[in-house]
């Protein structure tokens, strides 16, 4: 029988976590600690409640009417942040038109007592309403297109630009809008735009600016690109990883079933309730990322209803999954002789899970730092760059201190369907051991191509590269040691970017998660020790495939 390699290489796995921590937290960390420090002048990011005021200052102040309600959620330009990402251009943007013109922004959803509907924009560090946009106001009327002209240069005056510096980009009399380049203002090839809508107030006649939208207008050619690979990853994503990953769950199912006298149908149900637990939280803590991505809806209620639905039904999905994965998995890795996951109260099972921890620590902190140098190289070689996601960011979340128990739902799911059951099932199909982990490992990467990365093929260069490893240590070390693996690379890099939105409840909640695992395999190993050796599990005899399906 094949077991488990116990005992690794311990110092050269330490040697290499030491090398890949130093290359993570100075390449990607210590850079952004260093801006933060020295940015320590500034205001810092504003609370979302100090922006819902701002907000209903502005409204009673511009439109004479006070707000119903204010929400306020983290939106970003996410067309300009990547073009500045690629050009390099974010420190000359940021000395000379962060303050006016941000790219990311407080967007206050404002209901207004007549049914109106406003989005105002609030600087996420001044707290100043830089922008705003009124829907469905019943008290104005439209201007005709020399009143509509003539407003906007008067209020884009009143803003500081120079009459002589204006120019009409173009105008809709339809809706009374206009765009004004302005000359001389660039961001690289990208021009800036004031796009000023004006009415007239029903009685007095009074000219309102419902809407003002200052934006840098990125170069076609960049957002014909943009377009284009966004569309490349979405349809990698379906054709490549959802669909197969379909095939995969059911599969898994049916696999379960043939080789269910290897294994136990009992075996799968904690990790799955954790798994299922965990991810419904999750879709629930961030559903302002998902109005985020929305943008400016007017009706979002059903919509946001429908996408909740949905996700759950998803999610129980997946959770289902992982479930026949780690069943089907565990059973046909029994029927070749392997035991790849060892049975809580087999001899052994409390020191293996405290000794996969440790070992998980290493290879994560390894992981991270070659994940660092794939995207220097990758850089150089394609000129790769990212932009903003406003679904995953941390000030979208309605408990922060949570964003990190998704990697552990990321941790549960993957291993157990792309490593566990996935590994398993093309060993038993192509017998190499390569090809057996290629296959699941880049269905897994193509699953990540969908992230806001450019060219969409970055990540699955990485992901394939990473995912082989993780494959690796999964054949060496077993399913436990890369579920620990995986969920430490995550909760890593989830806690630093929790830690970097301030307050010490927030450090605090970083450092947790990321010695989480400690207690987690300390407490595993403490209840396995108190079961006398006579009440030990026997394994689980090894059957061959044709007694398993009968």
């Amino acid at each position: 029988m094949n077991q488990l390699k116990q005992q690794p290489n311990w110092t050269l796995y330490s040697i290499f976590a030491a090398i890949g921590i130093v290359i993570y937290l100075v390449v990607q960390v210590l850079p952004s600690t260093a801006q933060s420090f020295f940015d320590a002048g500034t205001s810092g990011i504003i609370a979302k409640s100090a922006a819902e005021e701002a907000a209903d200052e502005f409204v009673q102040a511009h439109f004479g009417q006070k707000p119903a309600s204010t929400h306020a959620i983290h939106q970003s330009n996410q067309l300009l942040y990547g073009y500045l990402s690629k050009e390099k251009l974010f420190d000359q943007y940021g000395e000379k038109y962060d303050d006016r013109f941000p790219t990311d922004t407080f967007q206050v959803n404002t209901e207004m007592p007549d049914d109106s509907k406003l989005f105002i924009y609030v600087h996420m560090e001044t707290g100043k309403v830089v922008s705003w946009n009124r829907y469905r106001a019943v008290d104005t009327d439209l201007l005709g297109s020399k009143e509509q002209f003539d407003a906007a240069m008067d209020f884009a005056e009143e803003q500081g630009f120079q009459r002589d510096a204006l120019k009409t980009s173009k105008l809709n009399t339809l809706t009374g809008a206009v765009w004004l380049e302005v000359k001389g203002a660039k961001a690289g090839e990208a021009p800036l735009i004031l796009k000023i809508r004006s009415e007239k107030v029903k009685g007095d006649q009074s000219i309102v600016i419902s809407e003002y939208k200052p934006t840098f207008k990125v170069p076609e050619a960049y957002e014909s690109y943009v377009d284009k690979q966004t569309s490349i990853g979405l349809w990698l994503s379906i054709g490549g990883s959802m669909f197969l990953s379909f095939v995969l769950f059911v599969l898994a199912i049916i696999y379960a079933a043939i080789y269910r006298k290897h294994t136990s149908f009992k075996r799968g149900i904690l990790l799955t309730v954790i798994f299922l637990g965990f991810y419904m939280a999750n879709n629930f803590n961030m559903m302002d990322g998902i109005l985020a991505e929305l943008g400016e809806q007017l009706d979002v209620g059903a919509m946001m209803i429908f996408n909740m639905a949905f996700t759950a039904v998803v999610t129980v999905l997946l959770a289902a999954a992982v479930y026949f994965s780690v069943i089907g998995g565990d059973g046909l890795w029994r029927s070749m002789g392997r035991r790849l996951w060892p049975r809580s109260g087999e001899a052994g099972y409390g020191d293996h899970v405290w000794r996969s921890m440790w070992l998980g620590y290493l290879a994560a902190f390894s992981l991270l730092g070659l994940q660092t140098v794939i995207f220097i190289v990758w850089n150089g070689i394609t000129g790769a760059w990212s932009t903003s996601d406003v679904t995953q960011s941390p000030y979208n979340l309605a408990a922060p201190w949570l964003f990190p128990v998704l990697a552990w739902c990321a941790a549960i799911s993957e291993e157990a369907v792309f490593r566990l059951f996935g590994i398993g099932l093309m060993k038993r199909w192509f017998k190499n051991t390569f090809v057996a982990a290629l296959i699941p490992t880049i269905i897994w990467a193509l699953g990540h191509v969908t992230y806001p990365i450019f060219p969409a093929t970055t990540r699955l260069v990485e992901l394939t590269i990473l995912g082989l490893l993780f494959s690796f240590l999964f054949l060496r070390y077993g399913f436990i040691m890369t579920v620990f693996t995986h969920a430490i690379f995550n909760s890593v890099m989830m806690a630093i970017s929790l830690m970097f939105m301030g307050s010490f409840g927030n450090i605090l909640w970083g450092i947790f998660y990321i010695v989480l695992p400690i207690p987690i395999a300390w407490l595993i190993r403490m209840w396995d020790r108190r079961i006398p050796d006579d009440k030990r599990k026997q394994p689980v005899p090894v059957l061959e495939p044709d007694q398993a399906a009968t």
